[in-house]
């Protein structure tokens, strides 16, 4: 609590327009809240303006083991969405602080930019597009179309999935009602589960080899991070087609820009990069096979306002000494130390 007694929430940074919102929903529910654009911040100036918070609203904001030293009175870091790999939970834990995260809020919006991303370069919409935009008005023929072709009939296309968490099932629901086949690859998923929603259970290696298109689902892990590599682009068909909705991390970007050099890629839809931005004159930018996104996969009005209302209720909530859903370092619920009780 605050010398006037009031529960401190402090967000760090943030996505929406305003938060006016918020700032009404927390006054009602008796917390002082305050908010802050600091997503580039370095501990000590965070730390200037977090330091008395009792619950942390997180959204790119790097949450370090300094930072989290300095957090003497905090209790909950919320992470505004579903990663959290910002955060340091080893740090969190010792410190007694819980970490959530707000999930499955945007499944279905990042699955369906999955699924547009890799249709629109199957279909090889962003060359058409170039096509179009260059025509000759001089000639009998105004556009190059030899640049387009050639291209599958969708149906005809293997779809690779990797990772089959609520995204990765949904993904597999869209593309299975218009291609042929739907392969998977989750090694912790049931795979009586996947058949039953019609894809295709698989090694990782067969889902590499056979996939005309491959979008991954995956959060960022030990065994995930630099997953995508050019031995893993190597072992893909080539022509074929990388969608990354998941973490910019389990992409090595300098590989995916050699494959599509090669042409052993024939094409990358990437709402998320490595690192995040990409610099402006980055070699993605100039070409005409890439689709890249603000890693808005997540947005919808409707997804944003419905995980606004849930981060509102987990915050007042640790007032009353109420423990969320969704602890994402549930070690810390055994620490003699745990501050949220």
């Amino acid at each position: 609590m605050g010398s006037d007694g009031k529960f401190i929430c402090i967000v760090t940074d943030h996505v929406e327009p305003d938060l006016e919102w918020e700032e009404d929903r927390f006054k009602r529910g008796g917390a002082d809240y305050r908010h802050y654009q600091m997503r580039l911040g370095s501990a000590e100036q965070i730390l200037r303006k977090a330091s008395e918070a009792d619950v942390l609203i997180v959204d790119q904001t790097k949450i370090t083991a300094e930072v989290i030293r300095g957090l003497h009175r905090c209790k909950l870091i919320i992470r505004h969405g579903d990663g959290y790999d910002n955060l340091d939970l080893n740090a969190a834990t010792e410190a007694g602080i819980i970490c959530i995260n707000e999930p499955g809020f945007w499944s279905r919006e990042v699955a369906e930019q999955a699924f547009v991303l890799g249709l629109s370069l199957a279909l090889k919409i962003p060359i058409q597009e170039s096509v179009a935009r260059s025509a000759r008005t001089d000639s009998a023929v105004g556009w190059n179309l030899q640049k387009v072709m050639p291209y599958s009939r969708l149906q005809s296309l293997t779809v690779g999935i990797l990772g089959y968490g609520k995204i990765g099932a949904i993904a597999a629901g869209l593309y299975g009602g218009v291609v042929d086949q739907v392969l998977v690859y989750d090694p912790y998923m049931d795979s009586k589960q996947i058949e039953s929603a019609g894809g295709i259970p698989v090694s990782l290696d067969r889902l590499i080899a056979e996939s005309d298109i491959i979008t991954l689902h995956t959060p960022a892990t030990e065994k995930t991070v630099g997953l995508v590599d050019s031995r893993f682009i190597g072992k893909m068909k080539r022509g074929s087609i990388l969608v990354n909705t998941s973490r910019g991390s389990v992409v090595d970007t300098d590989a995916v820009v050699a494959a599509l050099e090669s042409g052993q890629l024939g094409g990358a839809g990437l709402d998320s990069t490595n690192p995040e931005p990409l610099r402006k004159d980055h070699p993605l930018f100039g070409m005409d096979n890439v689709i890249i996104t603000p890693h808005m996969g997540w947005y919808s009005e409707d997804a944003l306002r419905a995980m606004r209302e849930q981060i509102a209720i987990d915050a007042l909530g640790a007032a009353d000494g109420r423990i969320p859903e969704s602890v994402v370092n549930p070690e810390v619920l055994k620490k003699d130390n745990l501050r949220l009780r």
